[in-house]
């Protein structure tokens, strides 16, 4: 992999590339970023499917979960005036990459204006990108080849400022180097990249997520979902449904029966499916969970519906922050002095995918609550 990078003037300004969200209820937080103002140096240095990454530690812990809301890449040509350029993604990782990491989100065909930093709203597209703590990681999958010239000008590529901060990018390699993901600076990349993100605290809560998570359908339990080998949802989430991943439910918020917070949201589900939310008082099978269905049913004992929703785009939401939803610990019946209790969410998938049955679970999250 070639690490040239060319030095020239851009005088970048912001573009925005899609419509500001629509009925966004939280505030958006950020910019956050590594780099130092607008961005001098082009790195036409890559070919297909090489990434160039941003690495964000700096999201104050209390603001998690949060959700990303834009993406700003910085793009620009030798010349300038070149044509926007389409390439492959945006990509989300969780953590820092490295191995054979995949993203967690990914975004496709995103167009470029040469000597902007463009701007990409995200929350007009599903999946949402939900982070439930930092670091995390950002950044750009090409497409095009741009470390060769065409016609004696490099086409348009990533843009880095002037000082490269060890730890703070990395590039995913696939040709030159054993394939794998490196420290930019190592490489001979001379600045951080020109990226950076905005964000929103997950259901305006913020002070990270509550309870701890259990019975995945990513194969790591004893028990495997009822259509694999194949039906594995991705790490951390419940059985894959219909759309091609599973669903992870998540708790945000305080658990404290006098100043209850708690929200639960379902991530993954089918667009616009009916879901359920439920209550129980143990984990079922030592919190493996049963197959039932075309998932894993993670609780049991003396189980309370708390409510049933309406997925939109995929996700879904009880408690804490929606309008006419009874608190989860009221609805629950959670004693004064505080208990245990496990959650998960069921919900309807019809379209002909793994067993005969029509539905599906989420992934489970234990709740300790406190007076």
């Amino acid at each position: 992999m070639l690490r040239a990078s060319s030095r020239v003037a851009f005088p970048f300004v912001t573009l925005a590339l899609a419509a500001v969200s629509v009925g966004a209820q939280c505030p958006e937080l950020g910019p956050v970023q590594n780099y130092t103002g607008a961005g001098t140096v082009t790195c036409p240095c890559f070919v297909p499917n090489e990434e160039a990454l941003a690495i964000f530690s700096q999201v104050p812990a209390a603001d998690f979960p949060i959700v990303i809301t834009k993406i700003g890449i910085g793009w620009g040509s030798q010349g300038g005036g070149a044509l926007p350029a389409v390439e492959d993604a945006l990509v989300v990782y969780n953590g820092i990459p490295s191995g054979s990491a995949q993203p967690a989100y990914e975004y496709f065909a995103p167009q470029l204006t040469d000597g902007f930093i463009n701007e990409f709203d995200l929350t007009t597209t599903a999946p949402v990108a939900t982070i439930n703590s930092g670091p995390f990681t950002v950044g750009l999958r090409f497409f095009n080849q741009v470390n060769q010239p065409s016609g004696g000008v490099y086409p348009p590529s990533m843009i880095e400022d002037n000082g490269c901060q060890s730890g703070k990018n990395r590039v995913k390699v696939v040709s030159g180097l054993p394939p794998g993901f490196y420290d930019a600076c190592l490489l001979g990349v001379s600045g951080d990249w020109v990226i950076f993100v905005k964000y929103e605290r997950a259901s305006c809560g913020g002070g990270g997520t509550v309870g701890t998570p259990f019975c995945f359908g990513d194969g790591s339990g004893s028990v495997l979902c009822p259509c694999d080998p194949g039906q594995s949802g991705n790490a951390g989430e419940g059985c894959a449904n219909s759309t091609g991943r599973g669903a992870q439910l998540i708790a945000s918020g305080t658990a404290s029966v006098t100043n209850d917070s708690v929200l639960l949201r379902a991530e993954g589900v089918p667009s616009v499916s009916s879901c359920l939310f439920f209550q129980g008082n143990i984990q079922q099978n030592g919190g493996n969970g049963v197959a039932f269905g075309d998932g894993l049913l993670c609780i049991a004992s003396g189980v309370i519906r708390l409510g049933t929703r309406t997925a939109s785009a995929g996700i879904v939401e009880y408690g804490a922050g929606n309008p006419g939803d009874i608190p989860v610990s009221v609805r629950g019946l959670v004693p004064v002095f505080g208990g245990t209790r496990h959650y998960q969410t069921w919900y309807r998938n019809a379209a002909a995918f793994c067993t005969s049955s029509t539905f599906n679970l989420s992934s489970a999250v234990t709740i300790q609550w406190t007076p």
